[in-house]
């Protein structure tokens, strides 16, 4: 459950397009190039977890600003918290993505920490039936940690796995909930990551076809 950072890196949590379809999909979507040359770590302070979690409407511009305020100096749990459920975010699916069974660790720290947070969390009525909600003011880690570790036990318990998806781009590895109609989607983003893709392959056919031209009897 080890994490690379890279404190060199530029930091883009309350810019990250969120294309997971899942709160807790878009969470692990905070880095990317896992185990590459061109791995990104947003989330490298405290800060960087507010940044995201008011950026993704986990919360209101209210907190976020108490959180500048008193985050600064203070020795808060929040990112050791907050990386340790990325990571065991991203194990899950991953597995899920591969056909196999969560490691029963990772599991269990989803467990724990949707148990922990539930603990300063409320049944409130929602739409006609009911939701658990955090109340913000109180508890920083609870109100942003308790919605994504919620979200992930949702994509376990009630999406079916054979929609989650890794999207296939170079240095990307980016998790998504496809719900396309026939469940083909690859990409995360087909704008980014799939035009790179087809440009790569494009240059690599040409590449083929210059190659088979210059071998003897090919070509004019």
């Amino acid at each position: 459950m080890k994490q690379k950072h890279d404190l060199s890196q530029s930091n883009r949590a309350g810019s990250l397009h969120l294309l997971g379809g899942n709160m807790a999909l878009d969470f692990a979507n905070t880095e990317s190039g896992r185990s590459s040359p061109q791995h990104l770590n947003h989330i490298q302070k405290a800060m960087d977890v507010v940044t995201w979690a008011r950026h993704a409407g986990v919360i209101d511009e209210k907190p976020a600003e108490l959180a500048r305020a008193t985050l600064l100096d203070s020795d808060s749990p929040l990112l050791s918290q907050a990386v340790a459920l990325r990571q065991a975010i991203y194990e899950v699916n991953v597995a899920l993505v591969q056909g196999r069974c969560p490691e029963v660790e990772a599991t269990n720290i989803l467990a724990a920490m949707h148990a922990r947070t539930l603990q300063s969390a409320n049944l409130t009525p929602r739409d006609g039936s009911f939701a658990w909600t955090w109340a913000k003011s109180e508890k920083l880690e609870d109100a942003i940690l308790g919605p994504i570790a919620a979200a992930a036990i949702d994509v376990l318990i009630h999406v079916d796995h054979a929609r989650i998806k890794q999207c296939q781009g170079l240095h990307c590895g980016w998790l998504f909930h496809d719900t396309s109609k026939n469940n083909s989607r690859r990409w995360c983003d087909m704008s980014v990551c799939g035009n790179r893709s087809k440009i790569k392959a494009l240059r690599k056919r040409r590449q083929a076809n210059l190659e088979d031209v210059g071998k003897p009897g090919q070509g004019p």
